[in-house]
């Protein structure tokens, strides 16, 4: 039987800290390299905190959480050692696996998917549960071509969203093209859905031929097929945006 996660949180603690020597220049951020990764796994009724080394890197955002016997499995999307935390420059950030074993005391790290990403997400109805897909956007990360003229060079990458199969070991891709700008992929379930991937994933992304966002709709399960919808947004929607949908009006009617 399917059980929500019962070791509560996890904390992850990270060579990233802040500096106050080097405000003045703008920066608050640096990569320390005398601070030892860890991941802590705080148990839910309460108790102490049991901390584990991992090598060192930065944790971009958590696809999914689950137990497996004894073990806690955590898929991550990991920042490599050494990247220029100012401005994510050369950041290389994959999709990993921590198996965490609560057992033996230690963590056994796995590699998914080496292709960058960021934004990872998942139906959110198998939070905390054993799970088979996972989303997020494959793009340069926070640095996507401005329109046509852009005169960096082509770097071969191209905007696009992932769905992951973890069963299988394969992932989909839906590109947009070089000159798009791809954000998080959000899933939304069916109205009486009979899948895991049974659903819809929503994004938006930015057009820079028109300085504007489209709304992109993708069946989940015809993933590389054309969009069900497209939704051409009147304003810039600023890259890195991402938070959840909410159906209706959350705040309920106005005077």
């Amino acid at each position: 039987m399917d059980r929500h996660l019962e070791c509560g949180e996890f904390l992850f603690d990270a060579p990233v800290v802040f500096s106050a020597a080097h405000l003045p220049t703008g920066v608050r951020f640096v990569w320390d390299d005398s601070h030892q990764a860890r991941v802590g796994v705080m148990p839910r009724a309460g108790g102490e905190v049991r901390w584990f080394e991992v090598a060192p890197s930065l944790v971009g955002h958590t696809l999914n959480a689950y137990e497996d016997g004894t073990d806690v499995v955590v898929d991550i999307v990991r920042h490599p050692e050494g990247f220029d935390i100012r401005g994510f420059g050369g950041s290389r950030p994959t999709l990993d696996r921590w198996r965490v074993d609560l057992a033996a005391g230690k963590v056994r790290k796995d590699r998914l998917d080496d292709r960058i990403r960021e934004f990872p997400r998942v139906n959110s109805r198998c939070a905390g549960r054993p799970y088979r897909y996972g989303y997020a956007a494959a793009v340069e990360l926070y640095a996507p071509p401005t329109g046509p003229g852009d005169p960096r060079p082509d770097t071969g990458f191209s905007s696009a969203l992932l769905k992951h199969d973890l069963v299988r070991g394969t992932a989909e891709a839906h590109e947009f093209g070089r000159l798009g700008a791809v954000g998080e992929g959000v899933f939304v379930p069916a109205e009486l859905p009979v899948a895991e991937d049974d659903g819809y994933v929503m994004a938006y992304v930015h057009d820079p031929e028109h300085g504007a966002a489209d709304l992109v709709i993708l069946s989940a399960q015809d993933f590389t097929g054309e969009p069900v919808a497209c939704i051409h947004l009147p304003v810039r929607v600023p890259l890195g945006l991402h938070g959840n949908w909410v159906p209706g009006d959350p705040w309920g009617p106005r005077p």
